[in-house]
């Protein structure tokens, strides 16, 4: 089988959770699948361009190589831990390229945050420095714009390594942006959201399983409220209904669930939210959050 692994990027600033989740992915390489490991960058990406005044495809690219090291690292330990020969099954980081949509309202209104929580005070400094700022459930962040990916360039690059036996650490951020202006690529000044290029690779490269590793155990409704629900077991359409209702906050568990629906849609299969310190829940099929045609 075919696996697309997504870890958030909140979820990975914790070292030993990436330890934990690279033994699971070890033991799914170990019975003979193919394995893509992507992931988020948002806080590590907000920190960066604090200190950096640089386009934010750089930062991506920078963060990207620096979260994929990290990564392939663990699980290159967790390979070795588990006396899996490594001759062809040592990780490969892609730096991965997605041509993104240019569409003007995307940039005109940012909507992925990135960098650590504020309370009201710095927010409103933040403001003040022309950020742009967002209420969330857990406070205030900074939004950049977050085009949409409509491909993925080194899908081909990443099946080739998929077949010669290595883990790909891929889409890393959601991604290096650029738009097809007029015959040439450009890098843009924009941050895509992991989960949507994730699952989009997920499609082009024919996964048969895309699971969504996050900070929380699944797709709520209700979230922060005293009649908060884990969604389970649940069908495509019943979930889509969710979303357009509003259950699930954009930027974060929105794209996640949008992701799931687009790729089930379209391939057929299901697709998977969980929580990555307890990534084998997933693999025993316990709690956590199962989108079904």
């Amino acid at each position: 089988m075919r696996y697309v692994i997504a870890l958030g990027g909140n979820a990975i600033k914790d070292s030993s959770s990436i330890a934990h989740v690279a033994e699971v992915i070890a033991g799914i390489y170990a019975r003979r699948n193919e394995v893509v490991v992507t992931h988020g960058n948002g806080p590590q990406v907000g920190e960066l361009a604090k200190s950096e005044r640089r386009n934010l495809a750089i930062l991506t690219a920078q963060t990207a190589a620096w979260i994929g090291l990290e990564i392939s690292n663990k699980i290159s330990a967790a390979l070795t831990k588990a006396n899996i020969a490594r001759s062809h099954s040592i990780p490969a980081v892609v730096l991965t390229d997605v041509l993104v949509g240019n569409d003007p309202a995307a940039f005109k209104n940012p909507s992925k945050p990135i960098g650590r929580f504020y309370n009201e005070k710095e927010a409103e400094l933040l403001r003040k420095k022309g950020f742009s700022i967002k209420k969330l459930i857990h406070g205030y962040r900074r939004v950049v714009p977050s085009p949409h990916p409509k491909t993925i360039l080194q899908k081909d690059l990443i099946e080739y390594l998929l077949k010669g036996r290595h883990i790909v650490i891929a889409c890393g951020g959601g991604g290096i942006p650029l738009i097809d202006s007029h015959g040439r690529f450009e890098y843009v000044d924009a941050v895509i959201d992991k989960d949507r290029a994730s699952g989009l690779l997920a499609k082009e490269i024919k996964a048969d399983r895309f699971i969504i590793l996050t900070n929380i155990d699944g797709a709520y409704i209700n979230f922060g409220k005293k009649n908060y629900e884990l969604l389970k077991k649940i069908r495509v359409a019943k979930i889509r209904e969710y979303l357009n209702l509003g259950y699930f906050e954009e930027g974060s568990m929105g794209p996640k669930v949008e992701s799931c629906i687009d790729f089930v849609k379209s391939t057929g299969k299901r697709a998977e939210i969980g929580n990555m310190s307890n990534p084998e829940d997933i693999m025993l099929q316990k709690r956590h959050t199962i989108v079904m045609p």
